[in-house]
């Protein structure tokens, strides 16, 4: 039987495995910093409108932080622009559930439900967003009224 011999402490294997399980652990939580980076790089897709792509880079800011309301409205909008239309609205719902005070995604569910023709719907959407503060919304929200 062949036996090697390292001159490595047992201290130093220990601090080695230690910064490992630190690494690997790092690695895996939320990282909002890689986050904002993929759903820069899914804008920039979404502009061209690439909108597979885009998903790609919004599912990887998810993963990162799934707590980014952005990255759930901008996946839903390249997902009502693949004519996913549930899948759209569940997005933007996550959206609103993250962050209630965030207009965006009412008035694309306003606008989603209008093409839908819900009319009930799209009111109710067009006037939560104009509540928060969406401008230039009277057009829309004034049938509703």
């Amino acid at each position: 039987m062949i036996t090697y011999r390292t001159n490595k402490s047992p201290f130093m294997r220990n601090t080695f495995l230690a910064g490992l399980i630190v690494i690997l652990f790092s690695s895996c939580g939320p990282n909002p910093t890689k986050s904002r980076f993929h759903l820069e790089n899914a804008i920039e897709q979404i502009y061209l409108a690439k909108n597979v792509e885009a998903i790609e880079e919004l599912e990887l800011a998810i993963k990162y932080d799934p707590q980014s309301y952005e990255a759930y409205y901008y996946r839903g909008a390249c997902k009502r622009n693949l004519k996913d239309y549930d899948g759209a609205i569940a997005d933007y719902n996550k959206s609103i559930e993250l962050n209630p005070l965030y207009a965006e995604p009412y008035f694309s569910l306003a606008i989603l439900y209008d093409f839908l023709q819900d009319s009930d719907l799209a009111c109710f959407y067009y006037l939560k967003a104009e509540e928060l503060g969406k401008p230039n919304i009277g057009d829309y929200t004034k049938r509703c009224k």
